[in-house]
């Protein structure tokens, strides 16, 4: 049967082309681990079309229960820090009550963990967002003690452009931080391609590096009780 070893269920922005092909990628190795999906309908990327986004959480959630997951991820990076720890924790507890059996987690809380697992107390962080929504996620970032003391947001308006960014254009830019006074860096958003750059970024920086996919999958397989190392996408998978 497919899933008989996990089976990880997640809600995404309607417009998301990156998480599917590289969760695929991620746990090709592991066996029988399914990634089960629903969309969110989003047709704006501001912080109301992203509220207006969230209108769909329960519906989506109603979807993925019937499929009985192991896991639950509400996988949208924006949607879940936008307000703030208790939005965070809102959106857990009604993915909890319509998906009981899961285990359940979001794109921020497993964000956070990744970064409490590597130790980073402080971050450079890119983002394709606006500059509005960035200083929401620093916020969010701070009330769990990671301070952001270097940062660049690249005002990407449109989700199918983030989708097109190259991850080699991110490899440029998050490799001119100075990273000299910061524990890691972390880049930010689910619909931009990253992952196969993290161990290339790590080397050249010498400095752990999280992104919202790499931790997004990191924590929903190991809440499936997935203990293994996955190498090539960074020392998160490898070594946590």
């Amino acid at each position: 049967m497919y899933g008989s070893r996990a089976k990880i269920a997640f809600m995404l922005p309607s417009s998301c082309l990156i998480f599917e092909p590289e969760f695929v990628k991620l746990t090709a190795g592991l066996g029988d681990v399914i990634g089960i999906p629903a969309r969110l309908l989003i047709e704006d990327t501001a912080l109301g079309g992203i509220e207006g986004m969230n209108e769909g959480i329960e519906l989506a959630a109603r979807q993925l229960a019937t499929t009985a997951p192991d896991v639950a991820l509400y996988m949208c990076t924006t949607g879940s820090f936008m307000d703030g720890r208790d939005g965070d924790d809102e959106i857990k507890r009604t993915m909890g009550r319509i998906i009981p059996g899961a285990k359940i987690t979001t794109t921020s809380e497993a964000v956070v963990d990744a970064m409490a697992a590597q130790g980073m107390k402080s971050v450079a962080m890119l983002t394709p967002y606006d500059e509005e929504t960035t200083d929401r996620e620093m916020a969010f970032l701070q009330s769990h003690g990671i301070a952001c003391p270097e940062f660049r947001f690249r005002d990407i308006y449109e989700n199918l452009d983030r989708g097109s960014v190259l991850p080699e254009e991110s490899l440029r830019i998050a490799s001119e931080f100075d990273v000299s006074a910061v524990d890691g860096i972390f880049l930010s958003c689910g619909n931009v391609r990253s992952v196969e750059i993290l161990d290339e970024l790590e080397s050249r920086t010498g400095k752990p590096v999280v992104s919202s996919v790499q931790a997004s999958i990191w924590k929903s397989i190991r809440l499936a009780g997935i203990s293994e190392p996955v190498t090539g996408y960074g020392s998160l998978l490898r070594e946590h």
